[in-house]
């Protein structure tokens, strides 16, 4: 298969799935977008986060009962979907777009709830 030498979505560094979830600055902008939401934009990776999951368990630490059980929703639904843009970005030759990536984020968030995924529903009943 064709890869790119470097991350498709900064064009910066070389791809790993550490770069692409926690340490690019394209995932760190939406993540920061997206936390900001419910609030917890202060859990967003930092530059220096040194691995995706040493970031999600740090950030897990920091919440509590059904904003934990929301953020780790969240999480997974924000990597799954930054996993998709990137593979869209490389197989159908999409252009980088935070916007399009959270509302494409939004719009799953809302099937999560629908499917069950309390925690994400007692996040945004939060933000109401």
């Amino acid at each position: 298969m064709n890869h790119p030498a470097r991350c498709p979505l900064c064009d910066q560094e070389p791809e790993s799935i550490n770069h692409l979830l926690v340490s690019c600055v394209f995932s760190r902008v939406f993540w920061y977008r997206l936390l900001r939401k419910f609030g917890l934009h202060s859990l967003s990776p930092q530059q220096v986060e040194p691995s995706f999951l040493g970031w999600w368990e740090n950030s897990s630490a920091q919440v509590l009962n059904m904003r934990k059980k929301g953020l780790d929703s969240l999480v997974a639904l924000g990597a799954w979907m930054i996993w998709n843009h990137r593979n869209k970005v490389v197989f159908d030759g999409r252009t980088p777009s935070i916007s399009f990536l959270l509302q494409a984020a939004e719009d799953e968030q809302e099937t999560w709830r629908l499917a069950g995924a309390k925690g994400l529903s007692f996040l945004a009943s939060q933000t109401t």
